[in-house]
């Protein structure tokens, strides 16, 4: 089921079924996360947890 959603540009709202990656209104193109951010996030929330448990 698709939600709605407002576009951070326009402030009109749209129909988000997942797949959106362009405003249809205005053509504000959505910010995509990077598959390697994610990657990043994970080692150094490992790192902090190996140096807070001392290991």
């Amino acid at each position: 089921m698709p939600e709605t959603r407002e576009c951070p540009s326009c402030a009109l709202e749209y129909e988000d079924t997942g797949d959106v990656e362009v405003c249809p209104y205005c053509g504000y193109e959505f910010p995509q996360r990077k598959s390697s951010t994610v990657w990043a996030a994970l080692l150094f929330l490992l790192l902090m947890l190996l140096f807070i448990f001392g290991f």
